[in-house]
């Protein structure tokens, strides 16, 4: 992928208010590509507000977002959409549908058809299938998803970003409530998938887990983000 920037995510001063409370206070931040970086900071610091506003979903009052090397602002959301994979704590699932339809409904936006109808075609159920394999999940697409486990749930959210061709991953606490030793391997999972070129932001709350896997923490405080010492 040719790149048209020098980062796959700029933020330059970024504010953002729900009201009268100000949660970011001019906020920057750069992510090269191929970069996993982590967010911390207290419940209610507008972390996930921080991921929103990265993803489109949000607009900040003054500052500008570029990604991917489209300013977001200016009506490049359009051009970015689909490389873009915004993971929320609600993981956004669909119970009673297996692991493997999840993962598919990645493309249901591009191919309408086959999402109405069911027939999916060859390249795209071994893309999922792979998508799966590369999370961990092999053999797994067929259970439903209501069977998984938490950290099960996770990588499948995550197989579906792949699945979707997405350049940036965005993941709003993707350990809460895992044991460590599954939240760990989740981290270093999502991590290695710098290695694919896709750049990672998580927002974490496991500071030593954050600083052992990620190349650079950020801890949000008082709605300025400053990196980690």
């Amino acid at each position: 992928m040719s790149r048209s920037a020098d980062y796959a995510v700029e933020l330059k001063d970024i504010f953002f208010s729900y009201g009268s409370n100000s949660i970011l206070r001019g906020v920057n931040l750069e992510v090269g590509y191929g970069e996993a970086v982590a967010i911390m900071g207290r419940s209610g610091s507008g972390k996930t507000t921080l991921l929103k506003i990265i993803a489109g979903l949000l607009r900040p009052e003054k500052g500008y977002v570029k990604v991917l090397g489209h300013y977001l602002q200016a009506g490049g959301l359009n051009s970015v959409k689909g490389r873009i994979a915004y993971i929320p704590q609600t993981l956004g699932l669909i119970e009673g549908e297996s692991a493997l339809y999840n993962v598919l409904l990645a493309r249901a936006p591009r191919k309408p058809l086959r999402f109405i109808t069911g027939l999916w075609g060859g390249d795209d159920v071994e893309g999922a299938v792979e998508a799966l394999r590369l999370v961990g999940l092999n053999g797994v697409g067929r259970r439903r998803v209501e069977t998984l486990s938490g950290g099960e749930k996770q990588r499948v959210a995550i197989a579906r970003a792949i699945f979707q061709g997405a350049v940036l991953l965005l993941a709003d606490e993707p350990i809460s409530n895992l044991d460590l030793d599954t939240a760990e391997a989740l981290v270093n999972m999502m991590v290695s998938l710098k290695l694919r070129g896709l750049s990672v932001i998580s927002v974490m709350h496991d500071r030593q887990l954050a600083l052992k896997y990620f190349d650079r923490v950020y801890v949000l405080d008082g709605g300025v983000l400053r990196e980690a010492g």
